[in-house]
């Protein structure tokens, strides 16, 4: 199974209980865009942190076992592996060989000058070393990627998404009871400021320092501060719009894409990394 037909196997489910989508949503408190793009499949359109918190209400939802659908999930989300007509992996086919005698090897190793046996001793112990080295950064790179992505209950988006809007509330403090803007400007020159359209997900990297993870109501605002540059990544681009130091920088993308790592500095939209 993979990640495509686990969602088609969502929809149907949902589809026989006569359950819509607008339904879903209500219940789960999920956007119904992020409902869609569960059950065609597309989980690269979701916040990686919640996927498996939004599996779990769906699944309740639908009136399925949440910590049955998310073993399925995780058993379609396993790289694909070929089998034989027995369905078992195919083996890696190694060359073979055939050994030589004994009187061949002596033979062999007589008529090599000296030097020579000593350049493939060691090209070979250099080639063992390498193979090593691969090897090893073969393990790493499996584990890493085999990694799972920490699972964050449904109650713990839903706190972030309110403590995003009390953030908003506390942003509009009257002048006098913030920092003097002399201070601010010392410290971090730039401030970057969201205007959310629709429920929008994203991630920003300030100064290559702090980074926050958040999940946005419609119409919310946030604003962060920082020295020379952010880094957003943003699911649904048209989902909401910037301003940089009070100069509007619109959307960053089309409706319905994915932006990722846009760099924004002082002159603005710059590039994605």
């Amino acid at each position: 199974m993979n990640l495509e037909l686990f969602g088609e196997q969502l929809r149907k489910q949902r589809e026989q209980k006569q359950i819509s989508l607008a339904n879903v949503s209500s219940a789960t408190r999920i956007n119904i865009r992020f409902l869609k793009a569960i059950e065609a499949g597309q989980f690269s359109a979701l916040p990686q942190t919640y996927i498996r918190a939004f599996i779990r209400e769906y699944a309740r939802a639908v009136e399925l076992n949440p910590d049955e659908v998310i073993r399925q999930y995780d058993a379609a989300n396993q790289p694909a592996i070929t089998p034989d007509s027995q369905g078992k992996p195919l083996p890696v086919p190694s060359p073979v060989t055939p050994p030589l005698k004994n009187e061949e090897v002596a033979a062999e190793t007589n008529s090599l000058p000296l030097l020579s046996q000593r350049n493939i001793a060691v090209a070979a112990i250099v080639v063992i070393a390498v193979l090593v080295v691969l090897y090893v950064a073969n393990i790493n790179k499996n584990d890493t990627a085999q990694r799972e992505v920490p699972e964050v209950s449904f109650d713990k988006v839903v706190k972030e998404s309110e403590a995003a809007v009390r953030n908003d509330s506390a942003s509009a403090t009257p002048a006098s009871a913030q920092r003097p803007l002399t201070a601010l400007a010392l410290k971090d020159s730039l401030r970057l400021e969201i205007a959310t359209l629709d429920s929008v997900w994203m991630t920003i990297v300030i100064d290559n320092v702090r980074k926050g993870e958040y999940l946005f109501p419609p119409n919310r605002k946030r604003t962060w501060a920082g020295k020379e540059r952010f880094v957003v990544t943003l699911g649904n681009a048209m989902s909401a719009t910037f301003r940089l130091n009070g100069v509007d920088l619109g959307t960053l993308g089309k409706r319905g894409s994915l932006a990722r790592n846009v760099v924004i500095t002082e002159s603005g939209i710059q590039k994605t990394e």
